[in-house]
């Protein structure tokens, strides 16, 4: 494994937003976690990046990493694209895309620059325009650029889909299927559940914080437990386990 979370718990005062959840990301794999707004889905990824306060273990390429700022985790190969882009309005293009280059001390950087444009040609045509004049696909482009920018071997999404036209989620899910061909893992936060489990190979489910399912991708797709956990019903949480 990749990434191994093992019983990660996050809290926010007397709200427990996280509670126990174990998961695993195989190398040159996509794992997606799925779960309605406010299963702990954003939070649990803010914990694996170092954003939030955790208890828990995440071991990241055989290392524990646990303690680890978030500065680090980024050094040791792991971005984020966040929910709701959060690029930088007031800066151009060209300087969001750098920023995500801050970490390192390289002579790529350039080429890197020029393979973002290359992948991205409406932010090549706009690289000296502030990111305010984005439409909302091309700023979700962007954070994708940033996030790329850093050279990550894991790359966390946290609900790639949201808010974008059906044009634009159909080209982020090619995208994010490109960007795994040529071996960048991915965990994936969806509400797209259909897209999800289509693009992924493993899947966990949360519910209230726990993960209730957890298996690959075509397991999940066939379970009615499924659709009842992620739909918040009163039935039984499902016994679906593995991989």
């Amino acid at each position: 494994m990749l990434l191994e979370v093992a019983n990660l718990c996050v809290s926010y005062g007397a709200v427990t937003a996280v509670s126990g959840v174990s998961l695993g990301v195989r190398e040159g794999s996509i794992a997606t976690v799925l779960g309605a707004n406010g299963a702990g889905k954003s939070s649990l990824l803010r914990a694996i990046m170092g954003l939030t306060p955790a208890t828990g273990e995440v071991r990241f390429a055989g290392e524990a990493i646990s303690r680890w700022p978030a500065a680090r985790r980024v050094a040791a190969g792991i971005a984020m694209v966040p929910e709701g882009r959060r690029i930088l309005v007031s800066l151009t293009v060209e300087e969001n895309l750098l920023m995500g280059a801050y970490p390192r001390h390289d002579r790529q950087i350039a080429a890197d620059l020029d393979n973002i444009y290359d992948l991205f040609p409406n932010l090549a045509r706009r690289r000296h325009a502030p990111g305010s004049v984005l439409s909302g696909g091309e700023q979700q482009m962007l954070a994708i650029g940033r996030a790329m920018m850093a050279r990550p071997k894991l790359l966390l999404m946290d609900e790639p889909s949201l808010g974008l036209s059906p044009l634009f989620v159909r080209e982020v899910f090619q995208l994010i299927r490109r960007m795994n061909a040529d071996g960048l893992s991915i965990l994936l936060v969806e509400q797209n559940t259909r897209l999800a489990l289509q693009t992924a190979a493993d899947g966990y489910v949360l519910r209230l914080g726990a993960c209730v399912a957890a298996a690959d991708t075509a397991t999940l797709a066939r379970s009615d437990d499924l659709m009842h956990a992620y739909l918040g019903g009163a039935h039984a949480a499902p016994t679906v386990h593995g991989p």
